[in-house]
């Protein structure tokens, strides 16, 4: 059983995710909270926690003070920063904060499952179309040169993996883009992560992008 926690200030947004999250056999809202201060209270007292949905802009203590301060927590549970377009010069912050992963709060039901199964599982979720701002906020300042990844030592193959989830693509889309088996793809991304010290695939996605690797 996954236990999630759902911390954002609307309630409509909140019964929203637990009427969609309790409809799964496999996932269970252990607390709801409307403010950052709340939600690291409501954590304190339950350890269990797996995953928790985090909107960044809350009273009391926003969603990336309380990301941060989760690191004082023995077991701290795996954060998914619910953002919008307009939270994207955020979303760097969030990745250095501890964030998992990035939800738009328009996404369907459908990707809410996903992304708290997948955060769940010890992985990382960032969506196209959080890439896509991301990519926008790092054109302001441009992209590090190329030449960044030469002393990662990855292969031909292994940089057109960290290309892709620099895209926003997940294992299965990546293996349908290059041709190759769900195992294969498993293994270039464990690569990718360990030669490039990427806590995450939200962080090779951010080291792709500064590369220049994603167009």
């Amino acid at each position: 059983m996954i236990r999630v926690a759902i911390a954002d200030d609307q309630q409509l947004v909140r019964d929203g995710f637990s009427l969609i999250l309790r409809s799964q056999p496999d996932i269970e809202v252990a607390a709801e909270a409307a403010d950052g201060r709340q939600f690291l209270d409501a954590v304190r007292r339950d350890p269990r926690i797996d995953v928790a949905l985090v909107d960044i802009r809350m009273p009391v203590l926003d969603g990336l003070q309380a990301t941060r301060e989760l690191r004082t927590i023995a077991h701290p549970p795996a954060v998914v920063v619910v953002t919008t377009f307009d939270d994207d010069a955020y979303v760097l912050d969030a990745v250095a904060a501890g964030a998992r992963g990035f939800l738009l709060k328009r996404c369907s039901a459908g990707d809410l499952i996903a992304a708290v199964r997948t955060v769940a599982a010890g992985e990382a979720i960032l969506s196209a179309e959080v890439t896509g701002a991301v990519l926008d906020r790092l054109r302001a300042t441009g992209p590090g040169p190329r030449r960044d990844l030469t002393a990662y030592q990855l292969t031909a193959r292994e940089t057109d993996v960290l290309a892709l989830i620099g895209a926003g693509l997940n294992n299965t889309e990546i293996a349908a883009r290059l041709y190759l088996s769900m195992s294969t793809v498993k293994t270039h991304v464990t690569n990718v992560l360990a030669k490039t010290g990427s806590r995450d695939r939200v962080q090779a996605a951010i080291l792709a992008i500064r590369a220049g690797l994603t167009p």
